[in-house]
């Protein structure tokens, strides 16, 4: 018999305690699990060791609330509207500690997580990256005249959390767009909540089975938070926003300015949040590709 795992957002979050260590999906601006960041945000989780996929908004949002005590990231970037500005200023004070990691590195501590390896191996690229971070590049032992390799320890998050556009109450994630490390991750991961913008019938996911990039097997639970994404992207249902992405980095511009941000913002709940940034906006993003 197939299980409902459509639950609350507070559900969901439940799973998340102090001192995990947290995957984040998606890719920048597109598909990141804004609405299950703003709940952990609530929660006041905290000294949490943050292993997202290149991002933006979601990671720099968790550092600046004071949720993340490491994080191992390829990089944390907001790509044409500059720098991480929560991200940049807790790197450079030392509040959160920075364990530099490239996408090979990623790739591969996923895959070792996912495969239940103690490492995985990789590529010497010849990059500094074994000087800078030793804790997680170690060079490997190879056959004499063989490729450089070296090892990477496993990365298995203890909890995941992702964005799609829509999934059925067994769970079936499906992506209109690219899939990015989501995937590799959730297979990585000891638990997988996976926040969706709509719910569609079991039958809809069969009929373009293609569409599902994270399948039942490996997802615990199910949030439903329309425009959960903004202000970032969900492909073929709206675009970024990129009023609310400036007005982020300027609230951004020292810890007080975003405190404020995330009282407004953050700390109140997602009925509350769609109502500030208001319906208009909101249906100004929308694109209809996949309506």
């Amino acid at each position: 018999m197939a299980i409902n795992k459509i639950v609350d957002l507070d559900t969901a979050l439940s799973a998340v305690k102090g001192g995990m260590t947290l995957g984040i999906g998606g890719w920048i601006f597109h598909g990141q699990p804004m609405s299950l960041v703003r709940g952990l945000i609530r929660r006041g989780v905290r000294d949490l060791t943050l292993i997202p996929s290149p991002g933006s908004v979601a990671p720099d949002m968790m550092i600046g609330a004071g949720c993340v005590r490491t994080t191992g990231c390829v990089f944390i970037s907001f790509e044409h509207l500059g720098l991480a500005p929560n991200f940049r200023r807790a790197a450079q004070s030392g509040a959160v500690k920075v364990l530099e990691m490239d996408g090979p590195g990623i790739a591969g501590g996923l895959r070792a997580g996912a495969c239940d390896l103690p490492y995985g191996l990789i590529p010497d690229l010849g990059t500094d990256l074994p000087k800078v971070n030793p804790e997680t590049y170690r060079k490997a032992r190879v056959q004499e005249g063989a490729r450089p390799l070296l090892e990477v320890p496993a990365i298995k998050p203890d909890v995941a959390i992702f964005h799609g556009q829509q999934a059925d109450e067994e769970g079936n994630v499906q992506y209109f767009g690219a899939g990015y490390f989501d995937l590799l991750m959730a297979q990585a991961a000891k638990y997988v909540i996976c926040s969706v913008d709509r719910i569609v019938p079991a039958s809809t996911v069969r009929h373009d089975a293609r569409l599902t990039k994270i399948p039942a097997a490996f997802v615990d639970a199910v949030v439903v938070t329309p425009f959960g994404a903004h202000p970032g992207a969900s492909a073929g249902l709206y675009d970024q926003d990129e009023a609310h992405l400036k007005a982020y980095v300027a609230a951004s511009r020292d810890q007080k300015s975003f405190d404020a941000y995330l009282d407004s913002h953050a700390r109140v709940g997602e009925d509350a949040y769609r109502e500030r940034i208001g319906a208009k906006a909101l249906t100004g993003l929308t694109t209809g590709i996949a309506a």
